[in-house]
């Protein structure tokens, strides 16, 4: 299969922040390319995410160039080259080209150069090696634009080489191929990510989340988690998301219902029951994102679908975003039920309890136990009626309970 590719330049490349960057680096004989992602995606037509520029500048030269155009800099990576510039309260990350000294699967200790060959050999695979000017020319010396009509995934040279370096590339390649490849694994990559794969336990967390996260929600995410359980790529460093026909559920229901992609969502999906905190905490998971593995990985009895005041009650209790989570992962497609809890879910906003502790303070009520007490009687009453009460009614049923006492 092949892919016609866009039209170089774009409107990214000729106006807008990243133009004043380039124009900035330019003036002061840097000789800028834009590089990576945003070359691939332009010519992908896809959405450009983030746009990088790399130029033979070291950073003390790249800083002053900054200073002389009136943009504001920041040495956000300056031991491996990296200065983002800030144009129109836009980051641009402009990168010193570099060569390997060493490496040492996890990092590299890297040296400046000008030749932009050896910067693009350092780069991981052929369609992340391709640079471009703002004329529109782009430079491929590793036939990343053949690969990219062809929707291949390939490396940068020999790929068990390119893993070696950093241990991370193993995932990097699954994840590509899950978002730009259409066909089958490139053979030779595959098999060095089998003779790596143990590796990946010497990774950090942080690093394995990254990239985790993002090939779930990726193009052909479930199909290539799929081949790398097949594969033992997945045990190698998350042995308990496994569930992947739980994922692939979700997924579909995702697209079906028009719900945007969740990739904590779908990693909770693909965990096996009560193995949340391991999953948390081998990916070091956010605080946010591990308590919604935990919630809906843990043992539990399904959502509950069949009565509509049983799902409002259960928006309630998790809050909709939860209560959408818990429902998607249960979901039993045959049963129509599921349909018209989802809308529930989707379109009842979960309501406030409309009663505080200062209000049975203005009826007489001292401060103490009494007033928690009172208000859980009354909660459940409101709960019990389907939420109908207003606060004016809430409060007529109040001053009920407590005999008028103010």
């Amino acid at each position: 299969m092949t892919t016609d590719l866009g039209k170089f330049p774009q409107d990214w490349m000729t106006s807008g922040p990243a133009h004043k960057v380039y124009q900035a680096l330019e003036r002061a004989g840097g000789a800028p390319r834009f590089v990576g992602g945003c070359v691939r995606d332009g010519l992908l037509g896809r959405r450009i995410r983030d746009i990088d520029i790399a130029t033979p500048l070291e950073p003390a030269a790249v800083m002053q160039a900054a200073e002389a155009a009136g943009l504001k800099h920041v040495p956000t990576g300056i031991d491996h080259g990296t200065v983002t510039v800030v144009a129109d309260h836009t980051g641009i990350e402009v990168t010193t080209l570099r060569r390997d000294v060493e490496t040492f699967g996890r990092h590299a200790t890297v040296a400046f150069t000008d030749d932009w060959r050896e910067d693009a050999a350092r780069r991981d695979l052929t369609m992340n090696a391709l640079s471009a000017d703002a004329s529109g020319k782009v430079y491929d010396y590793f036939d990343g634009i053949t690969d990219l009509q062809a929707g291949k995934v390939r490396f940068v040279g020999a790929p068990e080489d390119r893993m070696r370096e950093d241990y991370l590339r193993i995932l990097r390649y699954f994840r590509f191929h899950a978002d730009y490849a259409t066909d089958g694994f490139d053979q030779p990559a595959l098999a060095a990510a089998r003779a790596l794969k143990g590796e990946l336990k010497s990774l950090s967390g942080e690093r394995l989340r990254q990239e985790t996260l993002k090939l779930l929600t990726a193009r052909r995410g479930v199909e290539t988690w799929r081949a790398m359980l097949a594969e033992g790529i997945v045990d190698a460093f998350l042995p308990q998301a496994t569930t992947v026909d739980r994922m692939a559920k979700v997924a579909a229901l995702e697209s079906r219902l028009k719900v945007p992609q969740d990739a904590v969502r779908r990693l909770a999906a693909l965990t096996v029951t009560g193995a949340g905190p391991a999953v948390a905490q081998t990916l070091r998971l956010s605080n946010a994102e591990r308590d919604r593995v935990l919630a809906i990985s843990a043992a539990r009895p399904d959502f509950a679908v069949s009565d509509p005041v049983l799902v409002r009650r259960q928006v309630y209790d998790l809050g909709n975003a939860l209560a959408l989570d818990l429902l998607l992962v249960d979901w039993d497609q045959a049963d129509i039920d599921w349909l018209n809890a989802f809308e529930i879910v989707r379109d009842w906003l979960r309501p406030e309890f409309p009663v505080r502790g200062r209000d049975l303070s203005a009826l007489g009520i001292a401060a103490g136990p009494e007033i928690g007490r009172l208000l859980k009687e009354l909660e459940e009453w409101w709960i019990a009626g389907d939420f109908a009460a207003d606060r004016e009614h809430a409060l007529a049923e109040l001053r009920r309970r407590i005999g008028g006492k103010r």
